[in-house]
C-alpha cells in the first residue's frame, strides 16, 4: 500500500508543486465528451508536504479484527487551501443516507490503494489533485449488503489528497452533495474518530 504512484513530469515542475489557493483552481477542460470522462484520462502527483510526510509515519489505524477479512476500500481526506493558507475539506453526501462522508470505495486488483482513492476522489467529487503515496489512517465500518438484513465490515484506508483542479463534470455528479468545510466543521461532521483525528491535525498545517 506503500507504492508510489507515478509522477507527470510536468506536475513535478516547481510551479506545480506551489500549493495553490481557493482562486486558483481551475475546472478541467474535458471538451465535448465531458459526460464520459475517466479518472484514467488525468493524472495524479505524489504530495509531498512536510505535514504527509509526517502523518504517514504517525499512521493512525484501528486494531486488528478477529474473524472474517473485512472489505478492502481506499478513500481520500480531500483538502484545498484558502488565500490566507487555512485548509478546508472536502465532504460527500452518502447515497444512502443525510450523513456526510469522504470520496472512498472498493480496491480493485488493477490499482494500488492510492490510484484507488484518487480514482474515487474523481468519480465522487470531480476533484484532481497531489495524494500521499502511503496511507495516515484506516478505520472500519458497516456496510449493508445486498440483503438488508446482512451488514458487512469494511476497511478503508484513508490517503490525503491535496486538491489543486476541479473538473466540470463528473460520473456522480448528480448523485451526490458535495460542500467544503473547515477541519473542525468537518471534524464534527465526519464522526469518525480516525478521520476527526486526521482532520485535526491537517488544521496544524
Amino acid at each position: 500500500m506503500a507504492e508510489i504512484i507515478k509522477l507527470d513530469e510536468v506536475r513535478q515542475s516547481r510551479k506545480a508543486r506551489t500549493p495553490k489557493s481557493k482562486s486558483d483552481l481551475k475546472s478541467k477542460k474535458l471538451g465535448k465528451r465531458q459526460k464520459g470522462a475517466k479518472w484514467s484520462s488525468f493524472k495524479t502527483g505524489t504530495l509531498s508536504m512536510p505535514l504527509a510526510m509526517e502523518m504517514m509515519r504517525a499512521q493512525l489505524a484501528a486494531p486488528p479484527t478477529q474473524g472474517a477479512s473485512p472489505l478492502l476500500e481506499s478513500g481520500v481526506l480531500a483538502f484545498r487551501r484558502e488565500d490566507n493558507g487555512d485548509p478546508l475539506v472536502l465532504l460527500i453526501s452518502r447515497r444512502r443516507s443525510k450523513k456526510w462522508g469522504i470520496p472512498k470505495g472498493k480496491v480493485v486488483p488493477t490499482l494500488t490503494f492510492p490510484e484507488n482513492a484518487a480514482k474515487e476522489a474523481f468519480e465522487e467529487a470531480g476533484v484532481i489533485g497531489y495524494i500521499s503515496p502511503s496511507s495516515v489512517g484506516m478505520f472500519r465500518a458497516k456496510k449493508r449488503a445486498a440483503n438488508p438484513q446482512v451488514q458487512l465490515t469494511i476497511e478503508v484506508w484513508v490517503y490525503l489528497l491535496e486538491v489543486t483542479e476541479t473538473a466540470p463534470d463528473w460520473p456522480e455528479r448528480d448523485k451526490r452533495a458535495i460542500r467544503w468545510v473547515t477541519c473542525e466543521a468537518a471534524a464534527r461532521q465526519l464522526r469518525e474518530p480516525v478521520l476527526a483525528h486526521l482532520c485535526h491535525r491537517l488544521a496544524q498545517a
